[in-house]
């Protein structure tokens, strides 16, 4: 039922800066088996986040053949929702919870024990329902903040992409990465997952790459390859961020959506002139995490693309040859399915290997250009538009993201004062032929953004709607 095999011994893990030795982590994750043994196959939601303690609760949870259901967000509201929906057997809590506390306990739970020095509750009544034997991981989506549903992974999909993420980006047991995204997000999660199966070392941050913090972690810890989201490299650019001045960095890459080509092109040439590469990628937590891949000899010869399929997957359009058509991808990492209570946890695989991904997109020459998604598409005055495409003319100024905000009007959010963005605006209103009352222009001082660093496009419907 082992959805991940680790060779324990030659584990190589630092919490912050701290190596921690192959036996004290055996030793931790002996104690972690032990409070979450159970006669049968249980959900364990652990809120432990990117820890020594959250790491060793998820690996021995796998290893017991249970489920886990991971969220770094452990606040009242997010927590409440997911164990009202998916009433999980086991709970490993986050630092905020004191180990001899009983008055903090969550109702409908009861003190287990601890591990690592965190607070193991047990469910105080039976569950709703029996879980799949095959089921893994439920995960949030990363649009789906703390709403109750989820994605069904079983142990294949999770064996098999961090295996082909292995494969796609060359990994080896030489190379050490670093948690710099939370390990509830697929794309997150996935870093952790294919580190782990390269039997590489892994570097356990709290923080991101926009903190120095995070940065001298990497040179103390001689992280050698790291990733993180479209916004995370726009913040490092702003920083004016140079891979130079980390002599042990080989491999950056980005997923988690659309990064701007002339950012692509200028990490991948400062990539390149450090003897490093940079690499494109394209992922869902529908598919497990990341699905194509533009390795580093490619990029600057494909900007804006994001390669192709990673071993053991496909990527086709549904439509006809050589129009823009819906992405799907098949493979052994596609979801088992979705689920919003506890009783869609025992349900089989209902996709079949295969996902329609909502994604617009085309190829060319066998690689993978991402267009748009299939609900962005608006219809303005007569006319079928992209939102993606409206942000895209706009993204070369500055953070762009459109909604609709009626039958025939949308309004662009844009960062900052308007002024700045006018002239572009007006070139997309007269490239796509719609007058200026159909297409708004509205500033905001920041965009609002998801957990994992999405922009939250419901926020700024409703903020759109009046709401």
């Amino acid at each position: 039922m082992r959805a991940l095999r680790l060779a324990a011994e030659d584990l190589r893990l630092w919490s912050g800066s701290d190596l921690i030795s192959a036996a004290t982590f055996r030793a931790g994750l002996d104690e972690a088996k032990r409070s979450l043994s159970a006669p049968d196959k249980a959900l364990v939601a652990v809120f432990a986040g990117r820890t020594q303690a959250g790491l060793t609760a998820y690996l021995a949870a796998l290893e017991l053949g249970h489920a886990v259901l991971l969220k770094e967000d452990h606040t009242g509201d997010t927590r409440r929702s997911l164990l009202d929906a998916y009433q999980p057997e086991f709970v490993v809590e986050g630092d905020e919870a004191t180990v001899g506390d009983e008055a903090t306990v969550l109702p409908g739970y009861r003190v287990h024990g601890s591990m690592l020095g965190r607070r193991v509750l047990i469910r105080s009544s039976p569950s709703g329902g029996g879980l799949h034997p095959q089921l893994a991981l439920v995960m949030t989506t990363s649009g789906s903040s703390g709403r109750a549903k989820t994605v069904r992974l079983s142990y294949g999909n999770v064996s098999a992409n961090a295996r082909s993420i292995v494969g796609a980006l060359g990994l080896e047991g030489r190379d050490v990465g670093i948690t710099s995204l939370p390990t509830d997000y697929s794309f997150g999660l996935s870093i952790v997952n294919s580190h782990l199966v390269a039997g590489a070392g892994l570097v356990l941050s709290t923080v991101g790459p926009s903190s120095q913090r995070f940065w001298r972690l990497f040179d103390r810890t001689g992280v050698t390859n790291f990733g993180t989201v479209p916004i995370g490299w726009r913040i490092m650019r702003q920083l004016d961020w140079q891979a130079g001045h980390h002599p042990s960095l080989r491999l950056a890459y980005h997923a988690g959506g659309a990064l701007e080509a002339e950012l692509v092109e200028y990490f991948g040439r400062m990539m390149a002139a450090a003897d490093g590469g940079f690499c494109s990628m394209y992922g869902a937590t529908e598919a497990t995490a990341r699905m194509t891949c533009l390795p580093p000899d490619l990029l600057l010869d494909h900007v804006g693309s994001v390669g192709r399929a990673i071993p053991g997957g496909r990527i086709r359009l549904a439509g006809d040859a050589g129009a823009v058509g819906e992405i799907v991808y098949e493979g052994p990492n596609v979801m088992m399915g979705y689920a919003r209570s506890r009783r869609d946890l025992s349900g089989g695989d209902d996709l079949g290997g295969v996902l329609h991904t909502g994604d617009l997109g085309r190829l060319d020459d066998g690689m993978l250009y991402v267009v748009g998604r299939k609900d962005r598409q608006v219809k303005l005055y007569g006319k079928r538009i992209q939102l993606d495409q409206i942000e895209r003319r706009l993204s070369g100024i500055g953070p762009a993201a459109a909604v609709q905000a009626g039958s025939d009007t949308a309004v662009v959010f844009v960062e900052g004062d308007t002024d700045r963005f006018r002239d572009a605006w007006l070139a997309t209103l007269r490239a796509l032929g719609v007058p200026a009352e159909s297409l708004l222009l509205r500033s905001v001082p920041s965009l609002p953004r998801t957990h994992s660093g999405k922009v939250d496009l419901d926020r700024l419907r409703s903020s759109a709607l009046g709401g």
